[in-house]
């Protein structure tokens, strides 16, 4: 189907324009334009009602934020929600007449959204703890990190300084790579603070607290 129809199907169900869409996949938030042949096929129905299965032309993806979505947006390594501060993302406004009916399609929706936080918060804690220990034990063995000062600059957008133009080195002075596993600890944990100190022009130094 092409978008132009999708828009006559929605606006002739909908002339307002005011409903809420609901999809099985979850909220529809964005749609992207790709060539045909990009991330994979895609499916339509032709003149004919054949099922077509195309890289050519163009494609649009609908995006959906599903429930796992929803509770991994309101977390990372370094910021875990409690449970409660996660199910107040969540509002219930079921119009049905037994309030039974009401606990259960609450309840539903609060397990797979607690089953997600609890994988998650596994995930993201077991990231964090690793990063730590890393961190502290490359720092004993006399690791030094340097930091652009360009990750201060707001007019970037994004600011890829704030964790890939570090200047990093090991005990050895070899310098490593940076990125997220060699930087994340340093920048998030507390453990460790940014001092001004021209040692390398243009950077920050980070040093153990």
């Amino acid at each position: 189907m092409k978008t132009k129809d999708f828009i006559k199907i929605l606006q002739e169900a909908d002339p307002s324009g005011e409903a809420h869409i609901r999809m099985p996949d979850g909220i529809p938030f964005a749609a992207e334009l790709k060539p045909g042949y990009w991330d994979g096929p895609y499916n339509y129905l032709d003149e004919d009602q054949n099922w077509v299965y195309s890289t050519e032309n163009n494609k649009v993806d609908i995006h959906c934020r599903g429930i796992y979505d929803h509770v991994d947006l309101m977390m990372s390594t370094y910021s875990i929600p409690s449970w409660e501060e996660v199910t107040s993302k969540f509002k219930f406004n079921l119009g049905y007449s037994f309030e039974s009916h009401r606990k259960e399609g609450e309840d539903r929706i609060l397990k797979e959204a607690k089953e997600a936080y609890e994988h998650l918060a596994s995930m993201h804690g077991g990231f964090r703890d690793g990063g730590v220990k890393r961190a502290l034990e490359n720092s004993e063995r006399g690791w030094t990190w340097f930091q652009n000062k360009l990750a201060d600059d707001p007019t970037l957008k994004p600011n890829i300084h704030k964790y890939y133009t570090w200047k990093v080195y090991d005990e050895n002075g070899k310098e490593e790579c940076s990125n997220l596993h060699n930087v994340e600890a340093i920048l998030n944990s507390g453990l460790f603070e940014r001092i001004d100190n021209e040692v390398q022009s243009g950077f920050y130094q980070w040093v153990k607290k």
